[in-house]
């Protein structure tokens, strides 16, 4: 049966109830709504009882799945939520994990370019101090090479001076080759002396 139909026969029965009602006011007269009567609570009783039979019959299993569905519904939005919610927390976790992880493989690189750039720097300085030593002793082996042939240099016009002016002095006859090595073993004579000496060889 249809809720209409259990419309229509809660309506039939209450008309029905309406009508003995209202035989019984007018055999009554008017104090019959007031005073209780038997047929009045008979037959108000008999159509509350079908009533709530046919309710019920017909309309309480269709409300209790209806409001089972409901809940049945809720619980699982409610579930729903709820596993959204643990996603989203779990999501959520995930970000901050990886936002951790980002975060110490930058502080990583940093400090790998950092040790990247004092060890670069390290190998430039020592790069620069090689070269600077290198120079300074190209420099020193040039000047001591310059000194070499400036004191050569230097020893030959001494020679030369002293054989010409021992030649004029002495008047000797000797040849330029032993005259030569003689001045040359005087030079090296005064070589062999220590800075500063006053004494000349003989």
């Amino acid at each position: 049966m249809s809720v209409r139909r259990i419309a229509c026969a809660a309506v039939g029965s209450c008309g029905f109830a309406s009508s003995v009602l209202a035989a019984e006011g007018h055999a009554g007269g008017g104090g019959s709504l007031i005073t209780p009567q038997f047929g009045l609570i008979f037959w108000t009783s008999l159509t509350f009882i079908i009533l709530l039979l046919l309710l019920r019959r017909f309309a309480w299993k269709p409300i209790l799945g209806a409001l089972e569905t409901r809940e049945r519904q809720i619980r699982e939005d409610i579930e729903q939520a709820r596993r959204g919610r643990e996603e989203s927390e779990k999501i959520l976790e995930e970000n901050r994990t990886v936002l951790v992880q980002a975060r110490r493989e930058r502080a990583e690189a940093v400090e790998v370019g950092r040790k990247d750039a004092e060890r670069l720097k390290a190998e430039i300085l020592e790069e620069a101090r090689r070269q600077r030593e290198s120079l300074l002793a190209q420099t020193q082996q040039q000047i001591q090479a310059e000194l070499r042939s400036a004191r050569a240099e230097l020893r030959k016009e001494a020679a030369d001076l002293a054989i010409e002016a021992a030649s004029r002095i002495l008047a000797r006859n000797l040849d330029d080759a032993s005259q030569r090595k003689i001045v040359e073993d005087y030079l090296a004579d005064l070589e062999k002396l220590p800075p500063g000496s006053a004494s000349l060889p003989s």
